[in-house]
């Protein structure tokens, strides 16, 4: 294991540790030591949920285009996933809670689309429902469904195409190195939680970092070459529902 790896290693570990003993002092700290928000609900969740995704990460602007065809966009694929949601007992602005995820996208495929993801997040309750508002951070084996090529023929008989794909900037323990992917992300839902459940609809941006390598080759053979990288903004659009632990 190399250095970096090591040091990331006992980072991931540094912070679960935390997480899992703020959890646990809450709940066995007495009322008067924490009083909780008035009306604040804490506890702990699993959720199980799907996720669809679409949009054109050959747009020249960084936000992917959404189209009404589920079949007209250059990436769509659905993904299902389970996560670990734990609403602390007190309200402290910025955070007020956090969450451990996986999510399989493209579920066809076996080798691919297998993401772990860890977020910070805080909850505002407007009283029928929650505002959810986080971020954080996701690492993988991304989704073959965005490494795409897309071709031009102009009249001259000049052939163009572009092949875009996220750049792989971590490494997974399987396989050739580096193929793995990690990116911040976003996400804004509206939740409710009545006794023992949990409901929740959202959307996700993930801020992805694409390559995109473009080809023109002209009649005769003549190959013009050009490669750029960028960042583009991922949405998708979540339901989850969930039931609670403790």
């Amino acid at each position: 294991m190399t250095e970096r790896r090591t040091r990331l290693a006992g980072a991931l570990a540094l912070l679960c540790l935390f997480l899992v003993s703020a959890t646990l002092r809450a709940q066995e700290e007495p009322t008067e030591s924490a009083p909780p928000s008035e009306g604040r609900k804490p506890g702990t969740y699993v959720k199980v949920g799907l996720a669809h995704w679409q949009g054109d990460i050959f747009s020249e602007s960084s936000l992917t285009r959404w189209s009404g065809d589920l079949f007209g966009a250059d990436y769509a694929l659905t993904s299902a996933g389970v996560e670990i949601d734990t609403y602390l007992p007190w309200g402290w602005f910025p955070v007020s809670g956090f969450a451990i995820a996986y999510r399989k996208d493209t579920l066809s495929s076996r080798e691919a689309g297998h993401m772990l993801s860890g977020t910070l997040f805080h909850d505002f309750d407007l009283k029928l429902l929650a505002v959810k508002v986080g971020g954080g951070v996701e690492w993988g084996i991304p989704a073959l469904n965005f490494d795409q090529t897309e071709y031009e023929h102009l009249a001259d008989g000049t052939v163009r195409y572009r092949h875009t794909y996220p750049g792989r900037n971590a490494e997974i323990p399987v396989g050739a190195r580096p193929n793995g992917i990690t990116y911040p992300f976003v996400a804004l839902s509206l939740l409710q939680r009545p006794g023992p459940l949990l409901l929740e609809v959202g959307m996700r941006v993930n801020f992805v970092r694409f390559h995109f390598d473009d080809y023109e080759v002209r009649p005769g053979g003549e190959t013009i070459r050009a490669f750029a990288e960028r960042q583009v903004r991922v949405p998708y659009l979540f339901a989850n529902v969930g039931l609670r632990l403790f």
